[in-house]
């Protein structure tokens, strides 16, 4: 950590001296233990040419540019898996978590999945396209796009991880966190994004997922509900699996639990204990095990 030293009046001094730290530590949801963990910045790929826009080019055609003004690198932190089985030497699977939009990742399943043997990229992409913040902004009049950008951020992720030595590229899976689960249904979407490039995920799990996309998927996945959630209403996701799945599509796995706290404050976005339960872990390390993903070692 840099040293600092603020020669100003003691109280602006200690406000400034604490913006100075805060901005250079890793954001509160990344606060776990180890010393290798690391910021990286993620250079967003390039947005894939649609096949409208190629059949015309292919005629002749003029074309307009695709509008890239908000496309930005990925701010995020990884965290190597806590040990690897099979030693130091050996690739390791990895997840991509997307925080909600509130860019809140609940550090519990960082450790987590760490302890799984997994490493964890925690990504930003409200930092990245901040005006499309979805939490506080957005109307009918004024509608933000952010969940497409998301899913394209998790993609280009999915690729940065892809090429790193220590990590095995065939087993990579999107982990998703309310919203962030929302987009991370996008980034695996058959008829998104995905299907322009070369790496997939593996799997992918929803904790609180907002279910906003049809289930036509690359790969299986589980998504995990609080019953009676009202921000993230599993009513959602429950109506598009009954309207989506067919017997030729990738299985959707739904497990509704039940939360003993208050109405109210699921809806507060703070962390539920039930999201930290031992019924939730042995869910999602179970689902990733089975996906080649985890080893199952559950939580004590």
């Amino acid at each position: 950590m840099p040293s600092f030293k603020v020669n100003i009046p003691s109280r602006l001094g200690c406000l400034v001296f604490g913006l100075l730290i805060a901005a250079a530590a890793p954001p509160a949801f990344a606060a776990t233990s180890g010393e290798d963990v690391k910021s990286v910045t993620i250079p967003a790929l390039p947005y894939p040419q649609s096949g409208l826009r190629q059949r015309l080019a292919s005629e002749g055609k003029s074309v307009p540019p695709v509008d890239v003004s908000l496309q930005a690198d990925i701010p995020g932190h990884f965290y190597p898996p806590h040990e690897t089985a099979g030693g130091a030497d050996v690739k390791h699977p990895a997840v991509i978590a997307l925080p909600d939009c509130d860019d809140s990742f609940p550090a519990s399943w960082v450790s987590t999945l760490q302890e799984q043997g997994i490493g964890v990229l925690v990504i930003s992409p409200n930092k990245a396209h901040p005006s499309q913040g979805y939490c506080t902004e957005g109307s009918l009049d004024t509608p933000k796009h952010g969940l497409t950008y998301w899913a394209f951020d998790a993609i280009s992720a999915l690729d940065y991880l892809a090429r790193m030595d220590a990590v095995d590229a065939n087993r990579i899976a999107i982990f998703g966190y309310g919203y962030g689960a929302g987009a991370a249904q996008l980034a695996i979407y058959r008829n998104g994004h995905a299907k322009h490039f070369d790496h997939r995920f593996k799997t992918l799990v929803g904790l609180r997922p907002q279910c906003m996309s049809e289930m036509d998927n690359f790969v299986p996945s589980l998504l995990i509900g609080v019953k009676n959630d009202p921000f993230n209403p599993p009513a959602w996701c429950q109506w598009r699996i009954d309207r989506d799945l067919r017997p030729d599509r990738e299985p959707v796995r739904f497990e509704l639990v039940e939360s003993g706290e208050m109405i109210e404050k699921q809806a507060t976005r703070k962390t539920l204990e039930i999201e930290n339960s031992s019924e939730v872990v042995t869910l999602v390390t179970e689902f990733l095990s089975a996906m080649g993903i985890a080893k199952n070692i559950g939580r004590n």
